[in-house]
Order: C-alpha cells, then sequence, then structure tokens
C-alpha cells in the first residue's frame, strides 16, 4: 500500500507562524524587559521607547525613540548601546534593522 502526501508550503507557513504567535509574543516581551533594564539612560527616550508590536502573526521589539538607531548602533562619535541587539541574541537568531 502506499500513500501520497502533498505539502503546500503556505499553508504550512501560516499555520507554524500562527500556532508559534503566543510563543515569539512572549519572547518578544522578555526581550523588550531586558533591553529596558540594560538601557543607557540619559533622557530616559531610547529606555522608555522599547516596547512590542503585534499584527496578526507579526511579532516586533521595537524602540519608538527616534534616535533610538543611532543610540543601538552607535555613531562615528558615540558608541553603540546594543540593549535590543544584545537582548535579541540571547533568546535565538538576530536578523538585524531593516528599515521598514
Amino acid at each position: 500500500m502506499s500513500a501520497r502526501l502533498t505539502i503546500v508550503g503556505s499553508l504550512v507557513e501560516r499555520f507554524a507562524a500562527g500556532m508559534s504567535t503566543p510563543r515569539r509574543q512572549q519572547i518578544a516581551r522578555e526581550i523588550a524587559a531586558e533591553a529596558r533594564g540594560n538601557a543607557a539612560v540619559l533622557t530616559g527616550a531610547y529606555r522608555d521607547g522599547i516596547g512590542t508590536e503585534f499584527r496578526r502573526t507579526v511579532v516586533r521589539v521595537v524602540d519608538e525613540d527616534e534616535d533610538a538607531i543611532y543610540k543601538e548602533y552607535g555613531t562615528s562619535k558615540a558608541p553603540a548601546h546594543a540593549a535590543l541587539t544584545d537582548a535579541a541574541r540571547r533568546r535565538g537568531r538576530y536578523r538585524g534593522w531593516r528599515p521598514r
């Protein structure tokens, strides 16, 4: 007896994304909490801007401070603080910053 199995990639991806969303949201909350705890504080904008965004199966850890990218990655005159990056790296694969 033989069996034939057809796997539809897009259905599998949607199912996996849906099933993993609650855990990925929890991981995002953990990353944000750790990053807030480790963020450098001058005015508090960098630390207080750290949060999460959830839309359907999309899960993001963000910083709403308009200067966060410079604080996170540094400049030629200021060192990187990397609070978000370091927290994310401790919890899995980090894909880096991408403009929206």
